[in-house]
């Protein structure tokens, strides 16, 4: 009886030490560190927000529900025309873009969808690869999971974790004609 009760009781360990773990995973705080404060600490007038993101950005995707991500960068985070855009460092052969249909997003959960609506809260992602010298595209769909915006100092903050979006583009091979699940994490500071 002993025995059947402490292998319970470390079945019952593993799993909240695992469940644990996985809830630690969903925080992207690998951000490296900034030669000084100004961009870290939140009594500075330059604080980028969670984690220290400071005109930049992660993105994480999976390709047809595959666990390891299939794309997984991070880059640059700017403002371009309505337009919010990640990009791979150099060579920049990945795009992840938001559009809310305004340069100045309200605070607050917008959902992903076909087309960006400021008033209605929804937004357009896209995601594109142009490696191989291949274009592949996929776009998000009506009620394709939400994104949070929040604003710290000047500074927009945009997160969201797992948002299908499915193939868009005519050049998408076999093995990109799936959808893909998106995450990101990032902040762009506003003007």
């Amino acid at each position: 009886m002993n025995k059947s009760l402490l292998m319970t009781l470390l079945a019952a360990v593993v799993i909240v030490s695992n469940a644990q773990v996985s809830k630690a995973d969903d925080t992207w705080s690998n951000v490296p560190p900034a030669s000084d404060d100004r961009y870290t600490n939140p009594k500075k007038a330059l604080y980028a927000g969670p984690n220290g993101w400071f005109n930049f950005g992660e993105v994480r995707t999976t390709l047809g529900g595959v666990a390891n991500p299939r794309y997984q960068f991070k880059g640059g985070f700017n403002l371009t025309t309505h337009s919010f855009s990640a990009v791979t460092p150099s060579p920049g052969l990945q795009l992840m873009s938001l559009d809310f249909g305004t340069d100045t997003p309200a605070v607050g959960v917008y959902e992903a969808g076909l087309i960006a609506n400021p008033e209605q809260k929804k937004v357009k992602i896209e995601f594109s690869d142009v490696s191989e010298e291949k274009i592949r595209n996929w776009g998000s769909t009506a009620k394709g999971g939400v994104v949070t915006v929040g604003k710290v100092n000047d500074f927009l903050y945009v997160k969201f974790r797992g948002i299908d979006l499915q193939p868009n583009g005519i050049g998408n091979a076999d093995e990109s004609k799936v959808p893909i699940s998106i995450g990101f994490e990032g902040a762009v500071k506003i003007d």
